[in-house]
């Protein structure tokens, strides 16, 4: 019995303690530096509180003031602290004092007082080293060895490395450090720097150079050019229809997408200059074929060589999406080409038209492009006739224009010559018909004095003189019509 009242006792007297009101006095560094400040904590247990706190000594305005008067606002007892921070005047010590009474939350007040005391020291020569006193990569060995005046390292680390530790430690507490910790590493050389600050706000850096390298590389010829396949899948982008999966090339585990639809197998390359491509991979193959996509309305299309030419149609090259492809078209300058794809929706190999304005392709069908092709054809058969018929109509026209002056200077010529002869003839007739009249009028003349001479000898009458006239005169027609003739060749 007596046990039990002294354990009740005890608990009671537990809560009584519990709920008793008090006052303490804490500070936020026990040596403040001069020219500094300290900051004093007023901590208070009660439901209400009065009291009144300064500092005295290495210091000035050091006041609690009227946050030393409140409550907690609902009578229950509340634990609070109040900071008071004070400045540093000189070297020595600060007390903080506070006093006055709290009221617990049964209506019990208390005359309570605390105090705290700082040593306040001489300000300390701040610190300007800025070195580092040791530097490493976690797992392995950085070059040259490390030395707190050599600011620049490097180290090498395998293609399938995705991440490294930098370690690295201070000289000086007082100096700050950043730049350590994990890092993210990519294939190629790798920069980072290491910036140690003194308290003085000096900074010094520490150069590493992280080149991840692949020290068996497996090189391969696409096009006559050189590329190198990739070996870490952090490097490389998933095809939106592909999974992720692996292969082995010379024996090394090699990332990979594989296309269940259309049985492809990606794997990663990149050319001398560090730019990535997937390529179609087989295997035990040798020769490679660069992958390319290019969507448009549901179609996620992966373009290929043309296999075959279609007529009408002459091969040429069109970019698309930065990326030139082989294709066919009408013209140089159409807006549309044929492209052969296949379509890794479907698995299927088929021809798209592509729309170059648009963008856009649609799937190649010849069953109306056929009878126009043959209606091409017809009056291409038509045109080429006309042609024929055309060229040769201008080469008689041609002709005809070479040879008719010719032959009309020729016809002018012997016009002329003709009507030459004629006017010729008809001189000589003149002349012949001149020389006829001269000769029968001569003649006339003479058969006419003749006559007369005999007349006058045998006294004949005159009508005989014009049978003689009618005589000769038909003598001479006679003879004129002998030289005509003569003249034609009679």
């Amino acid at each position: 019995m007596k046990k039990s009242l002294l354990i009740v006792g005890l608990f009671l007297a537990s809560i009584e303690v519990a709920n008793a009101a008090s006052v303490s006095v804490s500070a936020n560094t026990a040596y403040p530096t001069s020219g500094g400040k300290v900051t004093f904590y007023v901590n208070i247990n009660g439901a209400a509180w009065q009291l009144s706190g300064s500092g005295s000594g290495a210091t000035s305005n050091c006041y609690l003031g009227e946050d030393g008067v409140g409550d907690s606002g609902n009578g229950n007892n509340i634990n609070k602290s109040i900071p008071v921070t004070c400045s540093c005047t000189g070297v020595g010590q600060i007390n903080f004092a506070v006093s006055g009474n709290v009221t617990d939350a049964n209506g019990k007040t208390e005359n309570v007082s605390a105090r705290k005391v700082v040593a306040v020291q001489a300000p300390r020569q701040k610190d300007s080293n800025n070195n580092l006193s040791s530097l490493s990569v976690e797992g392995y060995k950085i070059s040259p060895e490390f030395n707190a005046d050599t600011l620049e390292y490097t180290v090498d680390v395998p293609s399938t490395v995705n991440n490294i530790k930098i370690n690295a430690s201070l000289a000086s507490n007082y100096a700050s450090l950043e730049g350590n910790g994990e890092k993210e590493v990519n294939e190629g050389a790798n920069l980072f720097e290491i910036k140690v600050t003194s308290e003085t706000g000096i900074e010094k850096i520490y150069k590493l150079t992280v080149n991840v390298k692949d020290e068996n590389p497996i090189n391969i010829k696409i096009n006559n050019e050189s590329y190198t396949i990739i070996k870490n899948a952090k490097n490389l982008t998933k095809p939106e229809t592909f999974e992720e999966t692996t292969v082995k090339i010379n024996d090394i585990t090699i990332p990979a997408f594989y296309n269940e639809l259309t049985k492809l197998t990606l794997i990663g390359v990149k050319d001398t200059e560090g730019k990535t491509f997937l390529v179609i991979y087989k295997e035990g193959q040798t020769d490679y074929e660069i992958y390319n996509e290019t969507k448009s309305n549901q179609m996620v299309l992966f373009i290929r060589k043309i296999p075959d030419e279609k007529e009408g149609y002459t091969k040429s090259k069109i970019k698309i999406n930065e990326i030139e492809y082989e294709c066919l078209k009408i013209s140089e300058n159409s807006e549309f080409a044929i492209i052969y794809a296949t379509n890794l929706l479907t698995g299927k190999d088929e021809y798209y038209i592509y729309d170059s304005v648009e963008g856009s392709y649609i799937r190649y069908n010849d069953e109306q492009i056929k009878p126009l092709q043959e209606e091409i054809n017809k009056y291409k058969s038509v045109v080429t006739s006309l042609i024929i018929a055309l060229g040769a109509s201008i080469f008689f026209l041609m002709l005809a224009i070479i040879i008719r002056p010719h032959n009309k200077k020729k016809k002018v010529k012997e016009s002329l010559q003709k009507a030459k002869e004629q006017v010729e003839q008809k001189n000589i007739i003149k002349e012949e018909n001149k020389e006829e009249e001269k000769i029968k009028e001569e003649t006339k003349i003479s058969l006419n004095e003749t006559l007369e001479k005999e007349k006058k000898k045998k006294k004949e009458p005159e009508k005989k003189i014009d049978n003689l006239d009618e005589t000769m005169y038909n003598i001479f027609e006679n003879e004129k019509k002998s030289k005509k003739r003569k003249k034609k060749g009679l």
